[in-house]
């Protein structure tokens, strides 16, 4: 006897689970020691199961990973959204990117300390990935045109992002333990990438 079709909402409900329980499971175990058959056994479902949504461990992690980034760009976006002065939107914006990361640790770990999935095979999780950053460029971008910041917007935005991951992963490795915890290192380190990267005066002319 033919098993019955799934509906839409049963199929998309068992996805969350799957991807809710793989997410924490990749960032504690690691890429290669996670299996399907594991997964299963963690929904509480047969072996099988976790084949008719997808194909293989490499779609889960792209599911996953797009997942990540997905609420990584919600949090960007909401947190800029209705700051109009350029600085403040970006001071924001490295908030947000903390308050994210600590909240979310299982996601965070996993969309960038892990094997990045195959873009071409899996395209749903670069576009994923490509919204998040977009909501920190873009800032940067109308820092610029503002005349806040000089440069070039793509450069800064990574500046940024590197300082912010550094201070991000050091306190979730808990290395962040001789003084000075990660609250009281971000607001100096954006101080100082701001500052790095406002627009000088411009000197006057003698006559």
């Amino acid at each position: 006897m033919a098993r019955p079709s799934l509906r839409p909402e049963e199929i998309e409900s068992f996805r969350e689970r799957l991807c809710e329980v793989a997410m924490r499971t990749f960032a504690e175990e690691g890429y290669e020691a996670v299996t399907l058959r594991g997964l299963a056994e963690k929904l509480g479902c047969s072996h099988a199961t976790p084949y008719r949504y997808f194909a293989d461990k490499q779609e889960i992690f792209a599911a996953v990973c797009a997942l990540g980034f997905d609420r990584f760009a919600d949090a960007l976006e909401r947190a800029a959204r209705g700051v109009d002065d350029p600085e403040q939107r970006l001071r924001a914006l490295g908030r947000a990117y903390f308050r994210f990361a600590t909240t979310e640790p299982h996601a965070y770990r996993i969309m960038f300390e892990l094997r990045e999935p195959d873009s071409v095979a899996h395209p749903r999780y670069k576009a994923k990935e490509i919204r998040s950053w977009m909501a920190l460029y873009q800032a940067v971008e109308l820092a610029v045109q503002a005349g806040v910041l000089a440069g070039d917007p793509d450069l800064i935005a990574h500046q940024m992002w590197a300082g912010l991951h550094g201070v991000v992963s050091l306190h979730l490795a808990g290395k962040l333990t001789l003084g000075k915890p990660a609250k009281s290192v971000l607001e100096p380190l954006f101080e100082t990438l701001l500052e790095g990267n406002r627009r000088k005066p411009t000197a006057r002319r003698k006559r």
